[in-house]
């Protein structure tokens, strides 16, 4: 018989012999249970005195968004009003996700396997340039494109979520975008329909499908669930958010495991703040004994008798350089309750760790403290963000970018705005890509070197390099050439940096990419040396947003 076969029938005897204890037959020793089925157990699911307080109830996402979704977006924008590092932490998702100049588009339509079409892909970027400019994307508002994107990233990242509703035939281009607050879609409109259609969570479902959402009116409410809502057909809605769990409808704040922690720490300041300034304005209290009952200090420091028995508490002032003589009898208890504590600022530091982590973003970044940093460590932090950033880069342009210029391309074409062939439609999607905003690395010297080498091996593109520095390369090209163009005209010899020619070797090709990479080093070098550079633990280093 094996050992698995024994050790259950152990098992099935001890169980026997339980239920004859409980039925009041002979007592039999129990012994606990720590063979393999035991150990197979998840001590994490375990039920004991210890983890009454750990949830075990498992809920459905639309359950959890049902009862959860109101509170925390409302407490959300109550700490981005009134905490500074969840504010700050909305902030840097904003800095690094959009960036200063927002998410540009890059044309590249071909007339041939190797030649651009330069006019085409001009229309397209100079129009989309012009729809971006101040009142003309926005229906209702007076924005610019890139304002749009941060209002954007702003929301989704406090609540979770935004609505963008589609407005075809208005603004000069026949389409404009209108930004709808999520909580005109109330999480409590939830019923069956039909057979086949039902609200979840105020969106309209079909087969499975979005078929429209129910959106509450316009006004001054605290609160859109109870009033009326209007049906927009999905087709004129775009839903952003981001999608972390299975069958997920609706999207939560991007802090909600971290909120609690800001709170906690919110209150602890608040109320360390409040202590020590108690200590600062009050000094102590005036103390008497039974021979001078009825006396009291007045407010010049005197003894003086009095009939009033109310028990009001005299004051003296205070003033600096000045001091009192207490009257016989009288005595003074210093009042020092010596807050902040000196565990104040390594418990804060520890909240504000915990913070960062639910956030996903650098602590030193969040709390503004580089006072234990060195270049290597800012190096690890920075790549681990930096992918955090890419990978929101890429979420903002595929779920936003991507799904509104279909139709800006196809209003703009059919209202005149845009001088292109609206047969060639399809070829212009399938040649146009987004260029989100990059860094600039801790080290710029080692990376223009390392760039210079793979180009040089063929491991990377020119057009790689420039993309990563967040420009197109062939604005790189047009920069130089006007920049060589101007010099020339001018009467400058920049020969030093433009210098260099064909070679005569048969490594034509391979010398003009490096003779192109120095001068773009060149032109970066002259460029670093006006950056503001910063002292750390003996390396110079240049300030990141």
């Amino acid at each position: 018989m094996s050992a698995e076969l024994l050790q259950n029938g152990r098992i099935a005897e001890l169980l026997v012999a339980g239920g004859k204890q409980r039925h009041g037959m002979s007592r039999v020793s129990r012994t606990p249970l720590y063979g393999k089925a035991a150990k197979r157990q998840f001590l994490a699911a375990a039920h004991s005195r210890l983890s009454t307080d750990w949830p075990s109830v498992t809920l459905s996402s639309d359950e959890v968004i049902t009862r959860n979704l109101r509170a925390l977006r409302g407490r959300s924008r109550w700490l981005a009003s009134n905490n500074g590092y969840y504010l700050r932490y909305l902030t840097l998702n904003v800095q690094n996700i959009v960036g200063p100049r927002g998410v540009k588009l890059d044309a590249k339509v071909k007339l041939t396997d190797t030649e651009f079409d330069k006019r085409t892909n001009a229309e397209i970027e100079n129009g989309w340039k012009r729809w971006g400019k101040k009142g003309v994307p926005m229906r209702r508002s007076q924005w610019t494109k890139t304002d749009m994107e941060r209002v954007i990233l702003f929301n989704v990242v406090r609540d979770g979520e935004v609505f963008i509703r589609k407005w075809f035939g208005t603004g000069d281009f026949g389409f404009q975008l209108e930004l709808i607050d999520p909580m005109r879609v109330s999480t409590d409109l939830n019923k069956k329909l039909t057979g086949r259609s039902e609200i979840i969570n105020g969106i309209e479902y079909e087969d499975g499908q979005v078929a429209a959402y129910w959106i509450s009116e316009r006004g001054m409410q605290s609160d859109y669930a109870g009033g009326r809502a209007e049906r927009v057909p999905a087709r004129y809605i775009e839903h952003l958010y981001f999608p972390v769990e299975a069958e997920q409808k609706r999207g939560f704040p991007w802090m909600a495991a971290g909120m609690q922690r800001v709170h906690v720490l919110d209150r602890y300041e608040n109320a360390e703040v409040t202590q020590a300034r108690i200590a600062a304005e009050k000094g102590g209290f005036f103390t008497k004994n039974a021979a001078v009952e009825g006396d009291y200090v007045d407010g010049t420091g005197g003894a003086n008798s009095s009939d009033d028995d109310s028990g009001e508490v005299e004051y003296l002032d205070s003033e600096a350089g000045s001091f009192a003589t207490l009257p016989e009898g009288w005595d003074f208890k210093q009042f020092d309750p010596t807050h902040p504590t000196t565990a104040f600022d390594p418990f804060s530091t520890k909240l504000l760790r915990g913070i960062a982590s639910a956030g996903n973003i650098n602590y030193n970044s969040l709390a503004n403290d580089l006072s234990d940093v060195n270049y290597s460590s800012a190096r690890i932090g920075i790549l681990e963000v930096r992918d955090n950033w890419q990978e929101k880069q890429h979420w903002l342009v595929g779920w936003f970018h991507e799904v509104i210029f279909p139709d800006w391309l196809r209003m703009g074409i059919t209202s005149g705005q845009l001088r292109l062939e609206i047969s060639r439609f399809r070829e212009y999607l399938d040649a146009v890509s987004w260029v989100a905003r990059s860094w600039a690395w801790v080290d710029p010297q080692k990376e223009a070197i390392g760039n210079r080498e793979t180009v040089g091996l063929r491991a990377k593109s020119l057009s790689e390099v420039a993309s990563e520095r967040g420009v197109e390369f062939e604005e790189v090209i047009d920069s130089l050439a006007k920049e060589r163009e101007y010099a020339e005209k001018s009467g400058i010899d920049m020969s030093g940096i433009f210098g260099g020619g064909k070679s005569g070797t048969g490594n034509g090709d391979r010398d003009a990419l490096l003779s192109l990479l120095r001068r773009i080093e060149a032109l970066e070098s002259v460029l670093d040396e006006r950056k503001p550079k910063h002292k750390l633990n003996g390396h110079a280093y240049e300030h990141q947003s």
